[in-house]
C-alpha cells in the first residue's frame, strides 16, 4: 500500500507538470512603491522568489542565499529578555515564547510580503541582535483588501513497521475584524517514530553474554489551538494579544526478547505515557511617551504534565519483576517587562528596560515495585515532593549608533537579582546579583564584505527538574535532587565574516569562544549518590560556516547548494577524575548540506539532502554512555509547485540506511574502577516516504 501511494503521488505530479508553469496572480493589497534600502541592507522583493512559487513568508526567507533562521532562546528560555531570534516582522521582534520565527512566518502568506531586508543586527534599534537579521516587511494594510487568508501545511509519513502518521500539520487563518488583525491557528506536531535491531550484552572481560532483539515505537500528538490579535490605533498606539492551549499525548514502548544464562527466555518491556495540557496568555502594548515609545509586555504560562515509566521483566526461570516511576509536575511562569526607547537628534538609539519574572515548579513523584499479585507497592526514595520557586528582576540600558558610515555599535549593560527557593532534597533559599551585558560591532568593510563581532556575559536558565530526584527504571539508574544548583554564566565572544558573492551566492564563517562558569553536568552528591550539579569553569569553542552556492554561473540554471556546518568542543573538568574532557552529550559537529534544482520553465523542483551529527559521550559516575548514528541521513525529493493550487513535495528519506546506536559501559562502583558489564546496540528504522503539502486559500 505504501509503495502504491508513493507511485500514485509521483504519477499525479508528472501528469500535472504538462500543464501551465505560469505563477498564480497575486491577490490582496497591491504593494506600494518599495523604498530604497537603508543601513546597507540587502533587499529581496517578491520577484526574487518567483521561481520558487512561495506560499508563505517562511518559503521566501528560507530561499535567501546564505541566511539561516535562528530560533534560539534567551539563555535557555530565561524570561523574555532581549531579542534572540534573527527574524523581525515589520521591524519588531516576536515577543511570544510560544511562537517562534518559523511558526510566525508560516502563518503569513507570500502575497502579504512587500520585501525582506537582510541587515546587520547591530545596526538596528532592537537590542540583542547581532549578525545577519531578516526584517520581513508586509504590504501596507496587508489583509484589509484581500479578505481572509488561510495557510495550510500537511505532512504525513509512511514508515516500515510503524503506524502511519496522518495527523502532522497546521492550518492558520488571518483576516481583519473591524480594525483588528486576527489570526487563528490549529497545529499538531505529530510523530510516529520507531526502530529495531539487536543489542549485545558483554561481561567485564568483553565476552558476549547474550543478544537481545529489540523494537521501539514512539508516538506523540500535540494539538495546539492559538489566537493572535493585533491592532494599530488611530494615534499610532499598538497592541497585541496572544492566547494558546495545547494537549500532549505521548506514548513509548520498547520490547526486548533474549535467551540469557541462568534465566532462560526473557521478555522485557518498557512503557512511557504522558498526558499533558498547557496554556499561555500574553500581550504587549506600545504607545508614544515624551520623545520615545513605551512598550509593556506580559506573559503567563502554565503546564500540567503527569507521566509514568514502567519496566517489567518476565523470566522463564526466576519469575517476574518490575518497577514503576511516576511523576506529576505543575509548571508556571509569569513575566512582566517594560521597555522605553528613543532616538536622539544625533542618531543615537537608547532603550531602558525592566523585567520581573516568577517561576514555579511543583513535583509529586512515586517509585513503586511490582508485587506478586500484579500491583505496584510504593517504596520511599527520598524525592516524593519537590517545589522550586524563582523570583527574578532585571534592569538594562542599551545604547546604539553609527560610529562611521560603515561601522555601527550597540552596547547593553544589565544586572539581575534572583531569589531561588527549593524544598525537597537539599532544599535551600538563596539570592544572587548577576551583572551581564553585550557589546556588538558591525563593520561594512566593503560593498560585499561585513565583519560582525560581539562580546557578551549571559546568565542561563536552570532546568528546575534537576532539583528533583528521579529514577530511570529501564536502565537501573537514578538522580538525586540537588538544591544547591546555581544558574550558569557564559562569557563569550564571536567573530563573523560575511561575504556576498554576487551571482555566486553568499557565505559566512564564525569563530566563537566562551568561558563558562557553573555549567550543569553529572556530579557526585555523596559517596553513594549522584545527580545534576555545577562544574568548575569550562572552555567552549565553536567554528560555524554557512552559505549558499548558486550554480547558474556554471550553466546549471535554477540549481543551488546550501551548507551549514559546525565544529564544537566544550571542555570541562571531570568532577570524578579532575581531568579535562568533553561535556557530557555535547555536540561535536554537525554537517547539513542540501541541493535544490528548480527546473526552468516548469513547476518542477528536485533535490536532496545530507545530514550528519556527532555528540560526546555522556558520563555518569558509574557509567559511560554514547549515543550515535551509524551513517548519514540522506534524503531525495521531487516537488511540484501547482497541484490544484498547492505545492506538493514527496521525499524519500534515509536512503543511506542510517541506524541509531547506543553503547554503555557500567562499572562496579565508579568509572575509575573495574567494569561490571557493557552493552551495545544498533537499531535501524529503514527508508520511508514523507509528503508535504503547503498552500494558501
Amino acid at each position: 500500500m505504501r509503495a502504491m501511494i508513493g507511485a500514485a503521488s509521483l504519477g499525479a505530479m508528472a501528469a500535472l507538470s504538462i500543464g501551465s508553469a505560469d505563477a498564480q496572480a497575486p491577490s490582496g493589497d497591491a504593494p506600494p512603491a518599495i523604498p530604497a534600502p537603508v543601513n546597507g541592507a540587502e533587499r529581496y522583493t517578491p520577484a526574487d522568489f518567483a521561481r520558487f512559487a512561495p506560499r508563505t513568508a517562511l518559503d521566501m526567507v528560507e530561499k535567501i542565499p546564505g541566511f539561516l533562521i535562528v530560533t534560539g532562546t534567551n539563555g535557555g528560555a530565561r524570561g523574555l529578555g532581549q531579542a534572540t531570534e534573527n527574524v523581525l516582522i515589520g521591524g519588531e521582534r516576536i515577543a511570544n515564547k510560544s511562537t517562534d520565527a518559523r511558526t510566525a512566518l508560516a502563518r503569513i502568506t507570500a502575497t502579504q510580503v512587500a520585501y525582506i531586508d537582510i541587515v546587520d543586527g547591530a545596526s538596528l534599534n532592537v537590542p540583542g541582535l547581532t549578525g545577519q537579521v531578516a526584517n520581513v516587511v508586509l504590504v501596507a494594510g496587508a489583509g484589509a483588501g484581500g479578505g481572509v487568508k488561510t495557510t495550510l501545511r500537511w505532512q504525513p509519513e509512511w514508515r516500515p513497521r510503524i503506524d502511519d502518521n496522518w495527523l502532522n500539520g497546521e492550518i492558520s487563518t488571518t483576516g481583519k475584524l473591524g480594525g483588528t488583525q486576527v489570526t487563528l491557528s490549529l497545529k499538531n506536531e505529530a510523530n510516529r517514530n520507531g526502530h529495531w535491531g539487536p543489542e549485545r550484552r558483554f561481561d567485564e572481560d568483553g565476552a558476549l553474554l547474550f543478544n537481545r532483539d529489540e523494537i521501539g515505537a514512539y508516538e506523540g500528538d500535540r494539538p495546539r489551538l492559538s489566537a493572535a490579535l493585533a491592532r494599530t490605533t488611530a494615534n499610532g498606539n499598538k497592541w497585541n494579544l496572544n492566547l494558546g492551549g495545547q494537549l500532549q499525548k505521548l506514548r513509548e514502548r520498547v520490547t526486548g526478547t533474549s535467551v540469557q544464562p541462568v534465566f532462560g527466555r526473557v521478555t522485557e518491556e518498557f512503557r512511557f505515557t504522558e498526558d499533558e495540557y498547557n496554556f499561555d496568555i500574553g500581550g504587549d502594548y506600545e504607545m508614544g511617551l515624551g520623545k520615545g515609545r513605551l512598550k509593556l509586555i506580559s506573559l503567563y504560562r502554565f503546564e500540567h504534565s503527569p507521566f509514568v515509566d514502567t519496566f517489567v521483566i518476565d523470566r522463564e526461570i526466576g519469575g517476574r519483576r518490575g518497577e514503576r516511576f511516576s511523576q506529576t509536575a505543575d509548571e508556571s511562569e509569569a513575566i512582566l517587562r517594560g521597555e522605553y526607547s528613543w532616538r536622539t537628534a544625533g542618531g543615537t538609539d537608547w532603550q531602558v528596560a525592566m523585567e520581573g519574572a516568577y517561576n514555579i515548579l511543583d513535583v509529586d513523584a512515586e517509585y513503586a515495585v511490582l508485587q506478586a499479585d500484579g500491583s505496584f507497592l510504593p517504596v520511599a526514595f527520598g524525592g516524593e515532593r519537590t517545589k522550586v520557586e524563582e523570583k527574578r528582576g532585571e534592569a538594562s540600558l542599551t545604547w546604539g549608533r553609527a560610529l562611521a558610515p560603515n561601522l555601527t555599535a550597540q552596547l547593553n549593560l544589565a544586572a539581575e537579582y534572583s531569589e531561588l527557593t527549593s524544598s525537597g532534597p537539599g532544599g535551600l533559599t538563596r539570592s544572587f546579583i548577576r551583572p551581564k551585558g553585550k557589546f556588538a560591532l558591525a563593520w561594512k568593510v566593503g560593498p560585499k564584505t561585513t565583519i560582525n563581532w560581539f562580546v557578551q556575559r549571559r546568565v542561563d536558565q536552570l532546568d528546575f527538574f534537576d532539583f528533583a530526584s528521579s529514577v530511570d527504571v529501564a536502565n537501573g539508574q537514578g538522580n538525586g535532587g540537588n538544591g544547591r544548583l546555581v544558574p550558569p554564566i557564559v562569557n563569550r565572544s564571536e567573530l563573523e565574516f560575511v561575504q556576498d558573492m554576487g551571482k555566486w551566492g553568499n557565505a559566512s564563517v564564525a569563530f566563537a569562544y566562551g568561558y563558562a562558569q557553573d555549567l550543569v553536568d553529572q556530579i557526585p552528591l555523596s559517596p553513594t549518590e549522584e545527580g545534576r550539579g555545577n562544574l568548575p569553569p569550562a572552555h567552549l569553542y565553536r567554528i560555524t560556516t554557512k552559505g549558499t552556492l548558486l550554480l547558474d554561473p556554471l550553466g546549471w540554471k535554477g540549481a543551488r547548494i546550501n551548507v551549514d556546518a559546525t565544529w564544537r568542543r566544550n571542555r570541562v573538568r571531570d568532577p570524578l577524575t579532575d581531568q579535562w574532557r568533553d561535556q557530557s552529550f555535547g555536540q561535536e559537529y554537525i554537517a547539513d548540506l542540501s541541493l535544490r534544482h528548480d527546473v526552468p520553465g516548469s513547476n518542477f523542483a528536485w533535490g536532496g539532502g545530507y545530514f550528519d551529527e556527532r555528540f560526546s559521550p555522556g558520563l555518569r559516575l558509574d557509567a559511560i554512555e554514547k549515543e550515535y548514528t551509524v551513517g548519514p541521513f540522506v534524503t531525495a525529493f521531487v516537488e511540484h509547485k501547482n497541484v490544484a493550487g498547492f505545492t506538493v513535495k514527496l521525499s524519500y528519506r534515509n536512503l543511506a540506511g542510517m541506524k541509531d546506536g547506543f553503547d554503555r559501559t557500567v562499572f562496579v562502583d565508579r568509572r575509575d574502577g573495574p567494569i561490571e558489564f557493557s552493552e551495545s546496540r544498533q537499531r535501524k528504522f529503514g527508508q520511508y516516504f514523507q509528503l508535504t503539502v503547503t498552500g494558501t486559500l
